[in-house]
């Protein structure tokens, strides 16, 4: 076996234990290399690193092609551990809290949660004006790894300044719990548009969005009044501002605006993480505002935890993350998922067991989305599908490009694909080689 020196593996930042040493244990030298090559990259993902699957390739040539197939299903399957674990920690989330008011906020009602926190709306009573405050929903000692987490949210929110993202004002500890405060948006989130558009009228007229803050302004905590129906307008009345199943030139203004914000976070160096329909909130007048940057991290962040990169609602996960990897294209992937979804009211992947979404997102191929809905508009398909190619390389080189063709696209001009190849088998070998079952510890079936 080739045994690469000292000083060829400094700069691997692991030590090579295929020759035990001689104070080694028995059970030890007993073990196959790439049993402990296996046990050795587990142990690193457990410490929150992110080994390169390709360096330990590079570095142990004569286990290069088994390391390709099994250490990406080893990351996956710690994914979902991790995942399962997190899950775990915010189904205890409380659903009271024994206070109406936190700094120079009182709150008025809940209005959304998530994996980091919960929003409420607030009169900010120095100020005397409506604020949204978000709250993480455990004291600072009983989860003090998420403190700084939450902190750096509101620290990377509050150097964004762009007029599609919601500002951070100021962040603050009282009574055991941090929050920080943010400006209201009087708008509803995409995820409830889409519900929307599904049910069997398919409208979402303006006033529906005017209302909400009447609605929550009458409700009490922890209630979020729902959207109703609209009536038909009267006959005679101006015409009324509204959203259909079929409004593909608001549509495409709802990514331009978005394509912007992620533009602006992209060149202040901070990925998103977590776009999705539900964080996108549209106003009455159509603006788009993008929140939530809880799972926001700096741009090449060599640093972060297998934890922070694969967090998020899987759903929109571009398939690279799976793996353990990210990077800004990351974020445009979500942003094509978030308009297939948007445009058609489907997902693209609605899978709902856990591994056959995963597998789905590795393997499989959206479904086109003309062939859903064949006056769907070809350039706005192409631009979906663009996003959503699976290799990052393959995709649109960064959120500027996006906005070029959603532009392009809304001028009625012609857009290209960026696929520069055939569809590779790669993530579909990765998973087909390696059982599901794999022992995460020795990279081997289960006999039996």
């Amino acid at each position: 076996m080739n045994v690469p020196s000292p000083a060829e593996n400094e700069d691997t930042e692991f030590q090579l234990l295929g020759v035990p040493v001689s104070e080694a244990s028995h059970v030890l030298r007993s073990r196959e290399p790439f049993e402990l090559l296996v046990s050795q990259f587990v142990d690193e993902l457990r410490q929150g690193k992110l080994p390169s699957v390709e360096r330990y390739a590079r570095r142990f040539p004569p286990h290069a092609a088994r390391i390709r197939e099994v250490f990406p299903v080893l990351a996956m399957l710690e994914h979902a551990r991790i995942a399962k674990e997190a899950q775990s920690i915010r189904r205890n989330m409380p659903d009271r809290f024994p206070f109406t008011r936190i700094g120079s906020c009182e709150l008025i009602s809940e209005l959304g949660r998530g994996g980091m926190g919960v929003v409420f709306q607030a009169r900010d009573l120095q100020l005397d004006r409506l604020v949204a405050v978000k709250i993480l929903p455990w004291r600072v000692s009983i989860v003090p790894e998420w403190v700084a987490r939450f902190e750096q949210e509101a620290r990377t929110t509050a150097q964004l300044r762009h007029r599609n993202i919601v500002p951070v004002f100021r962040y603050g500890q009282e009574n055991g719990y941090c929050f920080f405060i943010m400006q209201f948006v009087n708008g509803i989130g995409l995820d409830r548009v889409i519900d929307r558009l599904r049910a069997s009228d398919g409208v979402v007229y303006a006033e529906e969005i005017q209302r909400q803050q009447s609605q929550r302004l009458s409700g009490s905590m922890n209630v979020v009044s729902p959207v109703s129906d609209a009536a038909q307008p009267a006959a005679g009345t101006p015409r009324r501002r509204k959203l259909t199943r079929t409004s593909w030139s608001s549509f495409t203004k709802i990514g331009v605006q978005a394509a912007q914000a992620l533009r602006a976070a992209h060149a202040a160096g901070i990925l998103h993480n977590d776009i999705k329909p539900g964080n996108l909130l549209l106003d009455a007048d159509g603006r788009v505002w993008v929140t939530d940057f809880g799972l926001s991290q700096p741009i090449g962040e060599q640093r972060a935890s297998l934890e922070h990169v694969v967090a998020g609602t899987l759903r929109y996960i571009a398939p690279e993350r799976l793996l353990g990897q990210q990077s800004a294209s990351c974020d445009l992937y979500s942003m094509g998922a978030t308009l297939y979804e948007l445009c058609l009211q489907r997902p693209a992947f609605d899978q709902t067991d856990r591994d056959e979404l995963m597998r789905c997102i590795m393997e499989d191929r959206p479904v086109r989305p003309r062939s859903i809905m064949p006056d769907f508009p070809r350039g706005l398909e192409t631009i979906i599908l663009n996003c959503m190619e699976k290799h990052p390389a393959d995709r649109y080189p960064s959120a500027d490009a996006l906005l070029t063709d959603l532009l392009r696209h809304s001028r009625d001009q012609s857009v290209g694909s960026t696929s520069r190849r055939s569809f590779s088998g790669f993530f579909k070998a990765v998973r087909k080689r390696v059982s599901r079952n794999t022992d995460p510890d020795t990279g081997k079936r289960p006999e039996g």
